[in-house]
């Protein structure tokens, strides 16, 4: 029987098993810093350097379109500079010719501006034979192919008939009617030579007067040989 009241040696305390509370939070935060530090290399790795940023699913992270600004804030438009003025119908004016010599007046408009010339002698004040006024008047509209009347100061001019005769019918007319003359008809035809006009050459006409032409493509007769 055990005696109550002997002396037991006291028991040595045992150490508990497993890691202290103290080392297991070393252990985690040394845990964690790794793992930091393996994702950093890991972005530096993946993206020169750079971390790469994910895209949000969230309806914020959405980009909204620009609205479009409206008329009031856009930007003024510029002034647009004064045009010259507008060319007149056809591109070309009246030029003022107005005293002087018709025929030379007569032949500038026709060259320069394109157009058919009509004169009309008047028995008004002035320089005979000198323009006095043209309709259209200097500085109107004249477009090319358009008729110009010319009011030239009487009497109606005379002149030589030119000799046309040996020419060909297209070289007549363009010299008689450069002269101030009508072509009235062809007698026999306006192909070939001019053999005969119907006003003799070195005759007196007037401005405007008609002449007829007869033209042949036949060779001229012959003259008799002498006997």
């Amino acid at each position: 029987m055990t005696d109550p009241w002997a002396q037991t040696a006291p028991l040595t305390p045992q150490r508990p098993r497993g890691f202290s509370p103290g080392t297991v939070a070393i252990l985690a935060t040394a845990t964690v810093l790794l793992a930091v530090a393996g994702l950093a290399i890991g972005w530096y790795a993946a993206g020169d350097g750079e971390p790469t940023t994910q895209p949000s699913s969230s309806p914020s992270a959405l980009v909204s379109p620009t609205p479009e600004a409206s008329p009031s804030e856009l930007p003024p438009s510029p002034t647009p500079e004064p045009s010259p003025a507008s060319p007149a119908p056809g591109g070309q004016l009246m030029v003022d010719v107005t005293t002087r010599d018709f025929r030379e007046a007569r032949a500038q408009l026709m060259k320069d501006l394109r157009v058919s010339v009509t004169v009309s002698f008047v028995d008004e004040p002035g320089t005979a034979h000198t323009v006095l006024r043209t309709d259209p008047a200097a500085g109107a509209p004249a477009p090319r192919g358009t008729n110009v009347r010319v009011y030239v100061v009487g009497p109606v001019f005379e002149f030589d008939m030119p000799n046309v005769v040996d020419k060909s019918c297209d070289a007549a007319k363009t010299e008689l009617v450069a002269a101030g003359l009508r072509i009235g008809k062809y007698v026999s035809g306006n192909e070939g030579t001019v053999r005969e006009t119907s006003i003799l050459a070195g005759a007196k006409v007037k401005w405007d007067e008609q002449v007829d032409l007869t033209c042949s493509t036949e060779a001229p007769p012959s003259p008799p040989a002498a006997g």
